[in-house]
């Protein structure tokens, strides 16, 4: 909104006087309002509003008074005598102070009341015939709010409990991909008695959740809480990096920068400044790390932007010795951003929903909660999330379960507690599509010991590598976020083992029972160690790979090349359908298949055998269906 100022409005006042029937005006009444004109440039406000009073007892047609009151009023915070003196000053004027309605308008706008609101910009605009930018979304955004107010989105907030929320202020909720810890920000502005702190502080907390419910929230501690202020955080997919802002430290590159820390052991490592190019002499807060781990959205006021606050990527380019992931390649989300402030980004463990805050789009009242979603490599036109999701005062910070049925996020809807962190079940029409996950743990076969390892997860329908976690960023286990859609191929792989392989299907969805949990037992490499590779695929009745094989392929090869020393021969197994013949047949076309394009990539022809040996080793029931699948199956074994 364009503030009214007293010195331009009221030398805007004194050049359309004469416009007023003068005649009509006492020479007591002109020189009163020229006094209040001298007293309101002088700063005596107080003064200046008495004299205009004085002028309006003694001609209440004197409409210059009720528009220098309603200016006094906007400079003294007092919009309710704002807008009661500028709607009788233009009662008065007619159309003599166009901007009049404008101002008027955006008043009414904040006030929620968008149905007289949109009446006076419509009128503005029908006076001023060519609108500027801020006008035009002034206009819209009245339109917008006056059909959303008439057909609302379900929405019923919900208080989490005193677990979370106390007396403090809290918000900005970040999530684990099981839902089960929550780390927010907190505000102390009180000390334990109640008093006000000369230093407000700002802190992480940490609540998890059980059959019990949400528990009573924890600082994350030192080394993360320090004296300085900590806020609006991520926390990745396996809660074990959590990136924030920090302000004002000894290290920072501009006025706020993107600090990094790992959970290693249940222990936070000192934070890291994330360095440029994530962070610049601007500012930069807000961030948003993708489920995957590859993408981190973030908000800066960088030059190159669109606007005043803009929406920003950097993409994952290495990992560092001890596990700190690197981001670079930074680039604008062009598509988002508009002229105002776009902030708060949330990407979706779906890869594609992303939602955001944004006050250059029209919506009804500071900053509004949108909706995008990723189409062919682009974000589609951003759809405000309705009435009552978004009202006349800030929405922002929205992050969403992985399951897409659960919004979080902070509101101070409710002044009388401050901002506090709230959910709400979300319309159909606004989830994100669901995802489930996989949790793993990975050991020596042996000897049971738990090994880090590095963890691949492929999409097979693309043979694109979907997520890479490296041996430096786990100690044993991991966690993969599953998009429902798509088939996958999971890699395990540490030096001196043989990798492990499994298949998870999920082009037509999953149901919402327990996510998938796995033992991964990891061969050391020694004669007679054997993995069965469970992302090979042959056409029905046939040697022929399909496509969806390429990337278990790929990991084989690879696997020849940094064991050099080693000679692999590849078994196929089929089940008892048909005959023996037949099937001794097809396994040794099929071993022979996968031997031939390991060749193609360039492994000594030498170092590979290739041997069916049909039905002979079952493990499974060739009786039903589920151990037919299984017996089904291509071995790679140490020779």
């Amino acid at each position: 909104m364009k503030l009214l100022s007293l010195f331009v409005s009221f030398f805007m006042f004194s050049v359309v006087l004469h416009a007023q029937n003068t005649t009509a005006i006492q020479k007591k009444t002109v020189s009163l309002y020229n006094e209040a004109l001298s007293l309101s440039q002088r700063g005596n406000s107080l003064k200046a509003s008495q004299l205009l009073h004085e002028i309006l007892k003694a001609d209440s047609t004197y409409y210059m008074a009720h528009f220098a009151l309603a200016d006094l009023s906007h400079e003294a915070g007092k919009p309710e005598e704002e807008v009661t003196h500028l709607t009788k000053g233009l009662a008065l004027s007619g159309d003599v102070y166009p901007a009049g309605f404008k101002f008027l308008a955006e008043l009414l706008y904040k006030k929620a009341e968008y149905v007289e609101a949109l009446r006076r910009m419509e009128h503005f605009a029908l006076l001023k015939r060519s609108l500027n930018p801020e006008e035009r979304l002034l206009l819209a955004s009245c339109r917008f709010s006056v059909e959303a107010v008439k057909h609302p989105v379900a929405f019923q907030p919900t208080d989490p409990g005193d677990s979370i929320n106390t007396s403090a202020e809290e918000y900005w909720p970040s999530f684990n991909a099981e839902a089960n810890e929550l780390v927010f920000t907190r505000l102390e502005t009180r000390d334990k008695y109640g008093l006000k702190i000369y230093k407000p502080q700002e802190d992480f907390y940490l609540s998890k959740h059980d059959s019990s419910g949400w528990r009573k929230a924890v600082p994350l501690g030192y080394p993360v809480n320090t004296d300085e202020n900590e806020g609006a955080q991520t926390l990745s997919a396996d809660g074990r990096l959590l990136i924030f802002t920090g302000c004002g430290r000894a290290d920072v590159i501009g006025s706020c920068d993107l600090y990094i820390s790992m959970n290693k052991n249940g222990k936070w490592t000192i934070p890291l400044n994330m360095g440029e190019p994530v962070n610049s002499g601007a500012w930069e807060s807000q961030p948003s790390l993708s489920a995957d781990g590859e993408t981190l959205l973030f908000v800066s006021s960088r030059k190159g932007g669109m606007g005043k606050m803009d929406i920003w990527k950097a993409e994952k380019i290495g990992v560092s010795p001890d596990g700190i992931p690197q981001f670079g390649n930074v680039s604008n989300v062009s598509e988002l951003n508009t002229s105002g402030n776009d902030i708060s980004p949330f990407l979706h463990a779906d890869g594609k929903t992303l939602f955001f805050a944004s006050d250059g789009r029209p919506g009804l009242g500071g900053t509004d909660l949108f909706l995008t979603r990723m189409v062919n490599g682009k974000y589609s036109a951003p759809v405000n999330l309705g009435y009552p999701i978004n009202t006349n005062r800030n929405e922002e910070g929205l992050v969403v379960e992985i399951s897409g049925e659960k919004a979080w996020f902070t509101s101070d809807r409710y002044p009388a507690r401050g901002r506090d962190i709230l959910f709400f079940t979300l319309p159909d029409s606004l989830r994100p599509d669901p995802v489930s996950y996989l949790k793993g743990e990975i050991a020596d076969a042996k000897t049971g010991r738990k090994l880090n390892a590095e963890v691949v997860l492929s999409n097979l329908l693309t043979n694109k590598i979907v997520c890479r976690i490296t041996d430096a960023e786990n100690d044993g286990t991991f966690l993969v976020c599953l998009p429902s859609g798509q088939n996958y191929g999971l890699s395990i792989s540490r030096k001196g083992y043989l990798f492990s392989s499994e298949n998870i299907p999920l082009l037509n969805g999953f149901t919402k029972d327990r996510p998938r949990e796995l033992n991964i037992r990891l061969q050391p490499i020694v004669s007679g160690a054997s993995t069965t590779l469970k992302n090979i695929f042959f056409e029905t009745n046939s040697w022929v790979l399909q496509a969806a094989s390429q990337s278990q392929l790929d990991e084989m090869a690879q696997f020849m090349k940094m064991n050099p020393s080693v000679s692999m021969e590849v078994v196929g197994h089929t089940d008892k359908v048909g005959t023996e013949a037949y099937n001794l047949a097809l396994s040794q076309k099929r071993a022979e298949a996968v031997v031939s394009e390991l060749k193609k990539r360039n492994i000594e022809p030498f170092r590979l055998t290739g041997k069916g040996v049909g039905f002979s080793v079952p493990v499974g029931d060739n009786s039903t269906g589920e151990g037919r699948s299984a017996n089904r199956r291509t071995e790679f074994l140490v020779k």
